[in-house]
């Protein structure tokens, strides 16, 4: 494989380091780099966390990237402790196992990649917990954290605030402590513990859950240029258009449908709650709002879809993606569009399955249409053979749908990637897609 200049960056740039985070905007090659450093500091022994769909990859991208011929393998519950492999793959749910952390904190390692480390955003995560110990006070009790167990450390997310500046935390608490301490030169106070650096970050509101129960909740950043400039050494991001890959453009697909329909999606729901806990990026608060109702919006919208898609096809278009949440809409989308030739990649998909699907719709006869879950197929697969994408559901989370949303995109990619959030014209439904896409639109621009 030969590395973009970008990637030779990047691995420089990590290999100069202990501790660094890559944070490349999806598509830029940070597996590549990654792995190109690993070889410049001759790391002999490497454990990679990664997510299921990227344990694959990653034994794919060791045999393109490195000039050495390191033994890899794969750990799981099942097999814990009995791999002397070179580099261990394992996934984020398997270092909170017991037997596979055991294992795993036996041996001294050369290097740990946590790829897609945003992962491990949150302290109160034992996946996090895992990696990176747990915080007391000024302290943090690492005497049982992977990342204690590695000469050097490097975190790889191109979304390394999925949520907010807060997600940042967990990190920079345990590669670079020193970063969150006074500098009274600068203004900047010290904010080592989580509760300081929340409030310093992130405007933070208490939200009423009943009269004897609130709970904080982050509305937006605050102070971003002074976290960014002690995040400084620690971390290049580079975008898509830094390596000539255009971004995609984002709209709305408002569908018609019945007044019968509308009035299905509408429910009881209260407008204003819903809206309001769209603004607020309240995932628990919209889930309880919409519950049930919103699985049978998924199905009302893949009904229309099957229609419209079949549209595009007569009126030229050769491929689309079309990503969802539920099951069940899912199936609607498979069987309404089956003539066409569809390939599908949710949860249940095994590795190998997953990258059959992906070859052959990648092939100029192969499948029209690729039918993904947002989580399961949003990282780690190139989809690009497409240039459009179809949100018919989505998700409350912006990084799901940031990831999502760039599989299509690519170096190779001659066309303009064009990216829709299908809703239901004049409904509640169109009002909420329109506000999570504009939070959504503001993320991609704090990173960009």
């Amino acid at each position: 494989m030969i590395p973009l200049p970008t990637q030779i960056d990047g691995a420089r740039f990590l290999a100069a380091r202990r501790y660094a985070l890559l944070a490349d905007a999806p598509r830029v090659g940070k597996t590549g780099a990654a792995i190109i450093a690993a070889d410049l500091v001759l790391a002999e022994t490497i454990l990679i966390i990664t997510t299921a769909s990227g344990r694959g990859v990653w034994l794919k991208g060791l045999a393109e990237w490195s000039v050495f011929d390191r033994r890899a393998a794969i750990m799981t519950p099942k097999n814990a402790g009995t791999t002397t492999a070179d580099v261990v793959i394992v996934g984020w749910p398997s270092i909170a196992d017991p037997k596979v952390r055991a294992a795993l904190l036996a041996r001294r390692w050369s290097l740990l990649i946590s790829d897609e480390d945003h992962y491990a955003k949150s302290f109160e995560a034992k996946r996090t917990q895992s990696l990176y110990g747990v915080p007391d006070g000024d302290l943090l009790l690492n005497a049982q954290a992977l990342y204690a167990t590695a000469d050097a450390v490097w975190p790889l997310t191109g979304t390394p605030l999925p949520h907010s500046p807060a997600d940042m935390f967990p990190r920079m608490r345990a590669l670079c402590p020193d970063r969150l301490e006074a500098d009274e030169a600068k203004g900047w106070p010290d904010v080592t513990r989580y509760d300081d650096f929340l409030h310093r970050y992130c405007v933070v509101r208490m939200k009423k859950l009943s009269n004897f129960n609130r709970i904080p909740v982050i509305v937006e950043g605050r102070n971003e240029d002074e976290l960014a400039a002690r995040l400084k050494v620690f971390f290049p991001r580079r975008t898509q258009e830094d390596v000539g890959i255009r971004p995609p453009v984002y709209d709305i697909l408002p569908l018609i449908v019945s007044d019968r329909m509308k009035r299905q999606v509408e429910g009881d729901l209260d407008r204003t709650a819903v809206l309001a806990a769209a603004e607020t990026g309240a995932t628990k608060e919209l889930e309880m709002h919409l519950g049930p109702l919103r699985r049978l919006t998924g199905e009302i919208k893949a009904r229309a879809v099957v229609d419209a898609v079949k549209d595009e096809f007569d009126c030229g278009l050769d491929k689309i993606v079309l990503m969802y949440w539920h099951k069940d809409v899912g199936t609607i989308l498979e069987d309404g569009l089956a003539k066409f030739g569809v390939v599908k990649v949710d949860g249940a998909t095994t590795p190998a399955n997953r990258d059959a699907a992906v070859a052959f719709f990648q092939k100029p006869n192969g499948a029209r249409v690729f039918l993904g879950q947002i989580v399961a197929a949003g990282e780690a697969i190139d989809l690009s053979a497409a240039a459009v994408l179809w949100f018919v559901e989505t998700s409350f989370v912006p990084a799901h749908m940031s990831q999502a949303s760039l599989r299509i995109t690519n170096i190779g990619q001659k066309r303009q990637a064009v990216v829709k959030v299908v809703a239901l014209a004049g409904s509640i439904d169109e009002a909420l897609q329109s506000r999570l896409l504009t939070l959504w639109t503001a993320i991609r621009k704090v990173l960009a």
